[in-house]
């Protein structure tokens, strides 16, 4: 387990043991937070994922009769958080359909194959957390695993939406590309990751000026 992995955790743990509010909306800045720290690719999304679960089962034994609602609210602010990283994958895939001369057709392909995947990688981590549990942890997840699977997600919504778009933008690219003048598919996967984190610091500022605002307002009210 890497350090960021247990700081991540631990953030997850506190955020549940705080304001019961505020969870979602904690539980995806430290998603967010975690995910600019490095890149945006499927390892990292996966990596991510099982330590906000893990942080949430830790904490929900102590949370008493507040353990279901807390749990929901932390998968609502991970969900929230995974739809924002595939949005800024689409955005950066999208610039990068653009840069045809660095990009090749098949390794956007593959991009977008594993950007496809994202939502199917969630339920399947909300099912595993919720083998690794027991108790109230253990049904509510598999609750949400279920629930999701069966009515979709936030990351689902926005997967299918990229995966839509970026077909069509993908069908105008020349087909006959050189491939000589390209990188090499590991290092275009990499370069798009590294753009992908740069989109979604972006989008996370955005989206945490935003809270801000409301949360003085609120306290206004």
């Amino acid at each position: 387990m890497t350090q960021d992995s247990q700081r991540i955790e631990r953030d997850v743990q506190a955020a549940l043991e705080a304001e019961p509010a505020r969870i979602a909306e904690r539980v995806r800045t430290i998603t967010l937070e975690a995910l600019t720290r490095g890149v945006v690719d499927t390892q990292a999304l996966r990596e991510v994922t099982q330590a906000v679960l893990r942080g949430a089962q830790a904490a929900a034994p102590r949370l008493a009769d507040g353990q279901t609602e807390a749990i929901k609210d932390a998968v609502r602010g991970l969900d929230e958080a995974l739809a924002s990283a595939a949005q800024a994958t689409q955005l950066a895939m999208q610039e990068a359909i653009g840069r045809s001369g660095e990009f090749s057709r098949e390794g956007l392909k593959h991009s977008v194959e594993q950007l496809s995947r994202l939502e199917g990688d969630f339920v399947a981590a909300l099912g595993d957390a919720a083998r690794q549990t027991s108790g109230v942890a253990q049904a509510t997840l598999r609750d949400l695993a279920e629930h999701a699977s069966n009515s979709g997600t936030a990351v689902g919504a926005r997967v299918q939406t990229a995966v839509l778009e970026l077909g069509h933008a993908m069908s105008a690219l020349a087909r006959a590309q050189v491939d000589s003048g390209m990188r090499a598919l590991g290092a275009q996967a990499e370069l798009l990751a590294g753009m992908a984190a740069g989109v979604l610091r972006g989008l996370a500022d955005r989206l945490q000026q935003d809270g801000s605002a409301k949360s003085a307002a609120d306290r206004d009210d």
